[in-house]
């Protein structure tokens, strides 16, 4: 039971753990903690209160009341069956996969199995299609060059069936050579430390616009790469570290396949997967454990335990291990003694910069595009649409919506100053679908604050903030930096969080289901072929090329001259 007890008008709260924040991080952690342990261990939570300027309004999945059981648990055994013999090749998919079942929480289909949830809205529309048109023409995808002309086509965006042959080439080399990066990087069995410290320093000074720039000959490649690091990390590829790319796309097992609305990661921070369900039921499963607190002045240590001060110094927290779970903005006004966090870390932790998307929602009464032959399917290269869907009938009981609607991102400018692009979209739209799309039911534009970015150089340094941390009295692992958009990376880091907690605590209640996710994915192989045949582009074509005449008429220089002599 926690202890809480009084001296000369303070109060003193004593407890083994404590979880700084309610982010979903913190609640995460807490909750696996409290699971774990029960009443064996006193758990405290501590609420600051504060509210997040940019909270996510994507929330559409479901409505507020709950589903019938019997709906949600067939529905949760549909999804639950499939995913596990299919999906275990995305780390998102099994972090979201793994909290909904807990909580019973049936999950879009567009996001649990997007591939074939195209399929069954392309039966649906073929079956609905007017009957001029011939049943069973799959629904084209768009996609729009910088001039405005628009191209339609059936694949995957990711294949860039649209650019020529050398543009499309160097393209999937150098995505194909990302991914043979990240092996390098997260599967740490490949390399020794000594070595892996190299590799992460380098790829840490090195941003994705330099790398872009370096590897990449065709402004079209270069431009639809910045666009694609724009929507994973919601920042320009200039304040994006590489390695901090590599990481947000080895959460879903590869770089490629991040514009074809295949991706969980976008269809997740796109829709707010029901994040306010998911916090809702973590909260409620911790509820008796959770303190509200004033702010918190100073973090120090004393005899083997961390204390905490309020700003009037009413309250004292004590405890032996401190699991810190704020927003790095919340760090700001809290002095961390020394040897909890060095002067390197707090600066790293002010100069996280939030990286911004917008999400846009237009409903219309009518269904026009799918009549005309598409799938609602956009990726835009001239804006301010980047990317976009058709919205997807989130009900767990089957119910239709009464609108039809297109989300998806808009191009964020430097000096975006908050406008709205409603004409701007409906005239874009106006010119991809006719003059249907220019009266909508609705329009709404949201601003997702999705993820902190590091400066280029401090990722590394975070990193292992995160994953490491304090055997002895603090551990990091929880700071979200994951803001409000990724769900998945926000259980994700809880998750993490709370088995270094118990690594600390009690090693040996770590189980297999604790442990087996955090090895994701498996899959990807690597092999000095493969390796070799990545870095294969054309620009070191072009150097082998040069390098090869260059030679060819060394040697025949020098026999000319050699027989002159």
């Amino acid at each position: 039971m926690v202890k809480k007890f009084g001296i000369g008008g303070k109060t003193s709260v004593q407890a083994d753990v404590i979880v700084l924040g309610c982010t979903l991080p913190g609640i995460v952690a807490a909750h696996k903690l409290k699971r774990k342990f029960g009443d064996s261990m006193d758990i405290v939570v501590l609420d600051l209160g504060s509210t997040f300027n940019y909270q996510s309004k994507c929330n559409v999945a479901f409505t507020e009341h709950s589903d019938s059981d019997s709906d949600t648990e067939s529905t949760n055994t549909m999804y639950y069956d499939y995913t596990a013999r299919q999906l275990l090749d995305n780390v998102a998919r099994i972090y979201l996969l793994q909290y909904a079942k807990e909580f019973k929480l049936p999950l879009p289909k567009s996001i649990i199995n997007p591939e074939n949830q195209i399929k069954t809205e392309l039966d649906k529309e073929s079956s609905s299609l007017s009957s001029d048109q011939d049943e069973g023409i799959p629904l084209q995808k768009l996609f729009q060059y910088p001039n405005g002309t628009t191209v339609e086509f059936l694949n995957n965006l990711h294949d860039f069936e649209y650019l020529s042959f050398l543009e499309k080439f160097e393209l999937n080399q150098y995505q194909t050579f990302l991914d043979q990066c990240m092996i390098e990087l997260f599967q740490t069995n490949k390399v020794n430390l000594d070595q892996e410290r190299k590799v992460l320093l380098y790829y840490d000074r090195t941003t994705m616009e330099k790398n872009i720039c370096e590897t990449l000959l065709f402004s079209t490649s270069r431009e639809i790469m910045r666009i694609i690091v724009r929507l994973v990390c919601g920042a320009p590829a200039k304040r994006v570290s590489l390695l901090f790319y590599l990481h947000q796309c080895y959460r879903t097992s590869s770089t490629k396949n991040h514009l074809g609305g295949l991706n969980t990661r976008f269809r997740e921070k796109l829709l707010g997967h029901c994040r306010k369900r998911l916090s809702s039921k973590l909260q409620q499963s911790i509820a008796d454990i959770t303190m509200e607190t004033k702010s918190i002045k100073q973090i120090r240590t004393y005899s083997e335990q961390v204390i905490l001060e309020t700003l009037k110094g009413e309250i004292t927290y004590t405890c032996n291990l401190l699991a810190m779970a704020l927003r790095p903005e919340q760090l700001h006004n809290i002095h961390v003694e020394d040897r909890l966090m060095s002067e390197k870390h707090i600066e790293i932790t002010k100069d996280l910069q939030p990286g911004y998307a917008k999400k846009f929602n237009i409903l219309y009464k009518d269904n026009f595009w799918s009549k005309q032959g598409y799938s609602g399917d956009i990726f835009s290269m001239c804006g301010p649409i980047i990317w976009a869907m058709e919205r997807p009938r989130m009900s767990a009981t089957g119910s239709l919506e009464k609108y039809c609607g297109l989300i998806g991102y808009l191009m964020m400018r430097e000096n975006d100053n908050g406008h709205e692009s409603k004409t701007a979209v409906v005239e874009q739209l106006v010119k991809l679908f006719g003059e249907e799309a220019a009266n909508p039911v609705s329009y709404r534009e949201t601003l997702i604050a999705d993820v902190y970015i590091p400066r280029c150089g401090d990722y590394t340094s975070l990193h292992r903030l995160m994953t490491e941390g304090s055997p002895k009295f603090l551990e990091w692992g929880a700071l979200d930096v994951f803001a409000d958009g990724d769900v998945a990376a926000a259980l994700e880091a809880g998750h993490t969080a709370y088995l270094h907690l118990l690594g600390c605590l009690r090693p040996q209640a770590q189980t297999y289901d604790d442990i087996v996710a955090t090895d994701w994915p498996t899959f990807l192989s690597d092999g000095p072929l493969s390796r070799w045949k990545s870095q294969i582009t054309v620009k070191t074509g072009l150097k082998i090329t040069m390098c090869t005449v260059a030679v060819v008429i060394g040697i025949k220089l020098l026999r000319s001259w050699l027989t002159h002599k």
